[in-house]
């Protein structure tokens, strides 16, 4: 196996190294290690420690993953890479409230985060106070969303190529249902809820669903400096892969 991965935090592992009662200064100076993370854990048990890219990157909108995927897939490198290598592809969609743009003052693509409101100093807030007021309506971005998943499920069957999509922290209300999307069927199939849901099954717990993130804060499946899974979910996650992957 070759395995590809695309998303964001929850894809990268960001946090992983969250030791319990760790204050916020000590978490932010830890050196960054991402062997605890789902993907590695993966990677490690179908045995392609050499035979893995990486494109998920912290705080990415999914516009930004699409557009990496497209650099990567018009290379010579996945030219070399996808000869004689049986390839999969694991991706993450994130948030639909993030945007990736080019900023004039930076003079560089950015990822953009909508919001309702945005600091003076920050050309990045100004585009996404912008683009949250004016340009943005979740139906849309879900349907614009719809047509990259299909675009790229016509392109990786094409080329042979094995993949999967998940949500990973909140599930969005699509009008598809790909084969190859993790748990499409069910309401609440995005990484986040998995842990929710383990997590009060497992202890007879309830009232997850009115705020999965305060649940799995209360509970603490996630860490509390940026509300991203701990080793231990990162085992779950990988568990829980490894088995739809097998």
């Amino acid at each position: 196996m070759f395995l590809i991965t695309f998303g964001d935090d929850w894809t990268l592992g960001t946090g992983a190294w969250y030791k319990t009662a760790m204050p916020k200064i000590v978490y932010e100076n830890t050196e960054i290690n991402y062997d605890d993370s789902w993907r590695i854990l993966v990677r490690d048990h179908f045995g392609c420690q050499e035979r893995h890219i990486n494109f998920a990157e912290s705080k990415s909108s999914n516009q930004k993953q699409f557009a990496l995927a497209k650099k990567y897939f018009n290379s010579k490198q996945f030219v070399r890479n996808h000869i004689n290598n049986d390839i999969v592809v694991l991706w993450g969609i994130t948030t639909l409230r993030r945007d990736f743009k080019w900023c004039s003052d930076s003079k560089k693509y950015e990822d953009i985060t909508l919001s309702g409101e945005y600091s003076d100093r920050s050309n990045k807030d100004k585009i996404g106070y912008g683009l949250n007021n004016w340009c943005y309506n979740d139906i849309i971005a879900t349907k614009e969303l719809e047509q990259e998943i299909t675009h790229w499920n016509i392109f990786f069957k094409a080329m042979s190529i094995k993949n999967y999509w998940f949500d990973s922290f909140n599930s969005k209300n699509y009008t598809i249902s790909p084969s190859n999307f993790f748990d499409i069927t069910a309401n609440h199939r995005d990484l986040l809820s998995l842990l929710c849901i383990k997590h009060a099954v497992r202890n007879s717990t309830g009232g997850w669903l009115k705020d999965p993130f305060k649940y799995a804060l209360d509970n603490k499946l996630i860490n509390p400096h940026d509300l991203l899974p701990k080793k231990e979910g990162h085992k779950l996650i990988a568990k829980d892969f490894i088995k739809k992957l097998s």
